[in-house]
Parts: structure tokens; C-alpha cells; sequence
């Protein structure tokens, strides 16, 4: 059985430009997240287990991830608007049974949870998610063949912000992970805005080498003890009030 741990992202954001490629100690956001997923997943990876890549729009303006700086990483480009149907594409092109789908957002989303989460489809599970972690480092993932009968239909909606809505959720599984410390409910640990990319700066700039195997433990530490949070606090209602917008016009669309 072969998982694809596909990284979510493309570059047209209006927000924070190429938010993706943006540099911390000499490497590019999403370089740190495929590193950190490239050193967990290392010997899957090698032994063709399983793949690692971007999967992107099909626009110009992400034929950038190709030169992404400081680490090599697979792209595929797939659906414009519709992120399952993009995924089930390179579910299909890569022959993955099972996908960890990880939002290139989440910069430091658990390498752990992802773990737990192809374990649990390897284990037969159709769809599995981790919980106890800050939003942007849990993990979810589903089995190709789950995808593609929840896909089924849908192909043309427009499918970008809350879209797990498609999954039966009497189908879905939850495995618990417990992170080992209280993490304060509102902390938050993704890319939207120029403060997160400050507070993600801050952060890989301190780990430095050692980014690449830091545990989840030790970052959440570190964020609490250095109060991070104070930078990204001033714009968390604005991305709270962005998602739930975003996500109503979708699902009015039908």
C-alpha cells in the first residue's frame, strides 16, 4: 500500500503573496514543512512507500514551486478550484491508496499526527484525524478509493475552505494525540497573514538546524514561553471571520 502526503498550497494568495516561498534561516516556508515530513517519513519515502509532493492549482503562477529553495519535492497540478477533486487527480496520477492531507499552510503541522493518521488508513480506517494538538498542527487523511466515492458529484463545486463536509462522518475515525502540555485554546499555527509569517520566522529562526526534528512539544514550549501568540493575536478575529465567509459562499454555491 503506498500514501501520498500531499502538501496543499499555491502562490496566488492576496493576503500574503507567495506566502509559500518566503524565507526563514535560508529556506523557503514550505521547504521547512517538506523537511521536517522528509525526515519522518524518510525511509517510506525511500523505499517508494510512499511520496511526498505539492499539489497545487494548475495555474502559471505556481510553476514557482518548482524552484522551491532547500528541499526537492515532487508538484502536481491538478483542479483549480475544487482541493479533493485535485487531490483524488494526484492521488490517481502518483498510485496512492491512501493520502495525509496536510494544508501548506501549516507550517509546522505535526510530523507526528501525520504518522498516526497513515498508520490508522495503512490499519484499514477510511478517513482519520488527530485531535490535542493547536490548530495547524493536527493532522487528517483519507483512503483513495473513500475519496473518490465522496468526490462523486461534486466535481464542479467549488471546493477550497471547510470542505471535509463531502465525508460521511459516520465513516470518519478519531485518534487522539496527546501533545503531553496545555496549549492555550486560541493558539494558532498557520500561514495567512504577514504577523503568522512573523511568528513562524521567529520560530524556525530560534530552532535553526535542528527545525527539522524539533518535536511538537518543544515548539509549543517555546511559543508559550516567549508569549509568540502576542503576534498573531491582533489579526485572529479577521481570519476567523475570512474562513466562515469563505466558507458559507461555498457552501451557498451548492
Amino acid at each position: 500500500m503506498k500514501t501520498g502526503i500531499f502538501l496543499t498550497a499555491r502562490l496566488g494568495s492576496t493576503r500574503l503573496p507567495r506566502k509559500h516561498l518566503l524565507e526563514a534561516s535560508g529556506k523557503a516556508m514550505l521547504a521547512v514543512l517538506a523537511g521536517r515530513i522528509r525526515q519522518g517519513f524518510g525511509k517510506a519515502i525511500g523505499r517508494g512507500d510512499a511520496v511526498l509532493a505539492v499539489v497545487t492549482s494548475d495555474e502559471p503562477v505556481n510553476r514557482d514551486f518548482e524552484r522551491l529553495s532547500g528541499e526537492p519535492i515532487a508538484v502536481f497540478y491538478g483542479s483549480k478550484q475544487n482541493i479533493p477533486l485535485r487531490h483524488l487527480q494526484a492521488a490517481r496520477h502518483f498510485g496512492v491508496d491512501a493520502i495525509v492531507a496536510v494544508d501548506g499552510d501549516d507550517i509546522l503541522c505535526s510530523v507526528d499526527a501525520m504518522r498516526v493518521v497513515a498508520d490508522a488508513l495503512l490499519e484499514g480506517a477510511e478517513y482519520a484525524r488527530t485531535t490535542g494538538l493547536p490548530l495547524g498542527m493536527n493532522a487528517f487523511g483519507y483512503r483513495t478509493d473513500f475519496l473518490s466515492r465522496s468526490i462523486a458529484g461534486k466535481e464542479q463545486k467549488t471546493l477550497e475552505t471547510g470542505w471535509t463536509y463531502i465525508f460521511d462522518a459516520a465513516r470518519m475515525s478519531s485518534n487522539a494525540l496527546d501533545l503531553g502540555l496545555k496549549a492555550p485554546d486560541s493558539l494558532r499555527f498557520t500561514l495567512d497573514y504577514n504577523e503568522d509569517y512573523e511568528f513562524f520566522r521567529r520560530i524556525v529562526e530560534h530552532f535553526g538546524a535542528g527545525m527539522i526534528t524539533a518535536s511538537d512539544k518543544d515548539i509549543v514550549s517555546y511559543v508559550i514561553a516567549q508569549d509568540l501568540q502576542k503576534i498573531t493575536d491582533p489579526i485572529a478575529q479577521k481570519y476567523w471571520e475570512n474562513f466562515e465567509s469563505v466558507r458559507a459562499q461555498e457552501m451557498d454555491r451548492g
